[in-house]
């Protein structure tokens, strides 16, 4: 005991907190440095013991003094929360070593306080797990990249990109989102060089594969990580699917494009416009003045044909320069309640020589139709385009159908226009509807573009569906209502 108590006056002064206590707990010593911290005074008025200054009390004192007897030696670090002058709590590390004299049995108990380091440990979690939180939720794919060019982080914004679970790339090489055709061009090794040299590749535009197999257009940034030492020992990518983005930007360029277009269109076809109808009167004067003269049959038989070659050339002229203006500014429509099967018969009517001399079929299924409110000459253009077509597309010796259903649901009337052409390839099929896009020799590849702003126009919508040598169906739809 006498070795404790030179032991005790030698720590009486030092910057750590010292109690002792009994076997059960009881405080039997305490220095200046604890009595500073929980703020007692010795001696003490009455018993004290440990757990008192516990925030957990007795269980706590309990589950020390069991570490104590698994251990034998004591316990050298053990962090614990004590109660401060009876109101305040404050984290403290202790050391609790058991003695045994002739003349006592207890622990000797030494603590500091380490709550500004809890505190700092604290808000490092918070932080870790806010960073781990905007890590893992991002929207953008977050990728961890050995210099190996083999995946060690994935976060959920790279699932929803790619497609793939955590478990099935981790590990695996980067190659595994890459096209063939960038993998035969060296992309990922081009890539770590680049990187390599200068630390990062910003804003990198390129191809990916997705888990299904589809190719998406995204921008990389890869960063190098570094080690303490400043060594590079991977890296990190922030991965963004621009492939919608992509889409917008092109249809704004193409917009624009077609705007400067549309523009010079309209100005050339009013300057055509004139002389044409200049070239059409006086083809009609000059074709009554032929009659007048006295000329042999077989000659003047010979000029009326050329006169109605030049007159034909005229009206498809006449046709594309109305195309151009039509597709520049869609005329306002005037409705009124008309009957499909009457606007179809009319076409009809106009095309019967045409139609005869294709040897092409045509067959009206005329049910009973209630009448709609559409602009008569706008629906008659949009039919006659998709009848054209289909004669176009047939050439000699086919068939067309026009029918009709009524969707009384969605409360919509459907024309349809089969025919027994060529059809049109998948590939051309998705285009079908842009401006001067067309697989004809002749024309100005508006007329499917035109037909598709009348649907709009009215409110309806287009449907196609072909397959290669087999024909084409289209549907025009029509609201039954305003």
């Amino acid at each position: 005991m006498e070795n404790i108590n030179k032991f005790k006056k030698i720590l009486e002064s030092t910057n750590i907190g010292i109690l002792e206590t009994d076997l059960n707990g009881k405080i039997t010593y305490i220095n200046k440095k604890a009595m500073e911290i929980i703020g007692l005074n010795y001696p003490f008025e009455k018993d004290i013991y440990v757990w008192e200054i516990l925030k957990e009390g007795k269980n706590e004192f309990s589950k020390i003094v069991k570490l104590i007897e698994e251990r034998k030696s004591g316990i050298e670090s053990y962090e614990t929360e004590i109660v401060c002058d009876g109101m305040k709590f404050m984290w403290v590390d202790i050391s609790v070593s058991p003695f045994k004299d002739n003349d006592s049995e207890g622990f000797l108990i030494f603590f500091k306080d380490v709550t500004n380091k809890k505190l700092l440990e604290e808000k490092a979690k918070e932080t870790t797990l806010y960073l781990k939180n905007i890590l893992n939720d991002s929207a953008d794919a977050i990728l961890g990249i050995t210099l190996e060019n083999k995946i060690f982080l994935w976060n959920k914004g790279a699932e929803e990109i790619y497609g793939y679970k955590e478990e099935e790339v981790i590990g695996k090489h980067i190659d595994i989102l890459i096209p063939e055709n960038l993998k035969k061009q060296n992309e990922s090794e081009k890539i770590i060089k680049e990187a390599l040299k200068k630390g990062f590749l910003k804003n990198y535009i390129t191809e990916r594969k997705r888990k299904d197999g589809k190719i998406i257009k995204v921008n990389i940034t890869r960063t190098a990580i570094r080690d303490s030492e400043g060594r590079i020992f991977g890296f990190s990518a922030i991965v963004r699917d621009i492939t919608e983005q992509e889409k917008i930007q092109q249809k704004l360029i193409q917009s624009e494009r077609l705007s400067i277009v549309g523009r010079m269109a309209s100005q050339v076809a009013h300057e055509i416009r004139n002389p044409l109808a200049s070239i059409s009167l006086n083809l009609e004067l000059l074709e009554e003045e032929i009659e007048d003269i006295e000329l042999p049959n077989s000659k003047k038989g010979e000029l009326t044909s050329l006169i109605k070659t030049i007159n034909s050339e005229v009206s498809h002229i006449n046709n594309i320069t109305d195309d151009y203006l039509s597709f520049v500014r869609m005329p306002v429509l005037k409705k009124t309640k008309q009957d499909l099967n009457k606007v179809v018969e009319d076409i009809h009517n106009s095309l019967k020589n045409l139609l005869l001399t294709a040897r092409i079929k045509f067959v009206h299924h005329k049910n009973p139709l209630p009448k709609i409110p559409i602009d008569y000459n706008q629906t008659r253009r949009a039919i006659l385009n998709i009848i054209k077509n289909a004669i176009e597309a047939i050439g000699n010796d086919g068939k067309i159908e026009v029918f009709s259903r009524i969707y009384r649901d969605k409360k919509t009337l459907c024309l349809y226009i089969k025919d027994t052409g060529c059809g049109i390839p998948e590939d051309k099929l998705e285009k079908i509807f842009e401006p001067f896009f067309t697989t004809k020799i002749t024309g100005s590849g508006l007329g499917m573009h035109i037909t598709y702003q009348i649907m709009k126009e009215h409110g309806g919508e287009i449907r196609i569906t072909s397959a290669e040598g087999k024909g084409t169906t289209v549907a025009l739809c029509f609201p039954m209502e305003v």
